[in-house]
């Protein structure tokens, strides 16, 4: 039996359900609407279209998908046939070694997860990882890239599979080569916005790091002037939270609410995950300041996230809006 506070939940996020579902349905989607509902979370069925639309994947117009998805999906075929089928014919040793880094990333992929140690999986990844590589010459292929790749997988995959995909094997769908199809241009249009956040050397991620350092001053002095006696830097351990987009930092379940968070606003991925970094330091600032350089590197690097219930991740996100808010307007907030 449901007691009145889980029962008041329940009825809002029914309500909640019904609004999301009635606004990806509508004519013209409203995307700023999509997004406030998305704050409090997705259900798993809906999940890859809301995904889908707030990426920037499906058009707002619901009588336009169709049109698109076939179009899409196309032209990645085509990529499909002229690119990884013909790689032989025409691979310099630049790609070969993109190729040996994602053969060796693959099997490290998800490991713990069934599906990611089938053929038809590992062999999307391959041809997906592959031509991204392909088409973006000056980078070529980046580890993490194949993380962020996975979620999308995940996501695309669980309404349409009729078993759990986290820790059970099953049929795939029979339209599995769409599902590639899908997530190679959302992993696409994710990875493009955050390519800098790969790279340690990059003006991207090094502002980045600089506004997590800068905040962490602003907020909590005592911790900031430890981390500097201690010479910890954000690279040392922030740099993987952003380029991997906090993937391997909790359970997946919570991956996904956390990336619906991230989708909450526009182009999250680049600018709230600042201020998630800086929520996942503080929230155990007094253990912190009590260690030294490779306590904390270690602690920053397993974080003891393993028994977190969703309103855990939900306690994150508010606490990063609340910095988002402070400091995203008002730069000298707190200076």
């Amino acid at each position: 039996m449901m007691n009145e506070d889980e029962k008041k939940n329940s009825s809002l996020t029914s309500r909640r359900n019904q609004q999301i579902l009635k606004e990806i349905n509508a004519e013209d989607c409203d995307l700023t609407k999509l997004r406030s509902l998305i704050w409090h979370g997705a259900e798993d069925n809906n999940r890859a279209i809301i995904w889908k639309l707030l990426i920037g994947y499906l058009p707002t117009s619901s009588s336009r998908r169709e049109t698109l998805l076939e179009r899409k999906r196309t032209e990645y075929f085509h990529y499909c046939s002229q690119i990884y089928d013909a790689r032989s014919e025409h691979q310099t040793e630049k790609h070969l070694i993109d190729m040996k880094q994602i053969n060796d990333d693959i099997p490290r992929t998800q490991s713990t997860v069934p599906i990611f140690k089938t053929q038809e999986i590992q062999e999307m990844l391959r041809r997906i990882l592959y031509i991204w590589a392909i088409r973006h010459p000056v980078s070529g292929y980046v580890q993490g890239i194949n993380d962020l790749c996975s979620i999308f997988l995940i996501v695309f995959l669980t309404p349409l599979c009729e078993f759990n995909i986290l820790t059970e094997l099953g049929a795939f769908p029979l339209h599995l080569r769409d599902i590639e199809a899908d997530t190679y241009w959302c992993l696409s249009n994710v990875v493009d916005s955050v390519l800098d956040y790969f790279f340690p050397s990059s003006s991207g991620i090094q502002v980045a790091l600089m506004k997590i350092q800068d905040i962490l001053m602003r907020i909590d002095q005592p911790l900031a002037h430890h981390f500097k006696d201690e010479q910890l830097e954000m690279m040392h351990f922030s740099f993987r939270w952003l380029n991997c987009m906090f993937i391997r930092e909790f359970p997946l379940s919570l991956l996904f609410r956390l990336w619906d968070g991230l989708l909450s606003i526009s182009d999250g991925f680049r600018i709230l995950s600042i201020y998630v970094a800086v929520s996942l330091i503080l929230k155990w600032k007094d253990t912190l300041r009590k260690t030294s350089f490779n306590e904390i590197l270690i602690f920053l690097q397993n974080l003891p996230t393993d028994t977190w219930q969703q309103r855990d991740i939900e306690e994150l996100l508010s606490q990063a809006y609340i910095y988002f808010s402070w400091f995203s307007n008002s730069p000298s907030h707190l200076k």
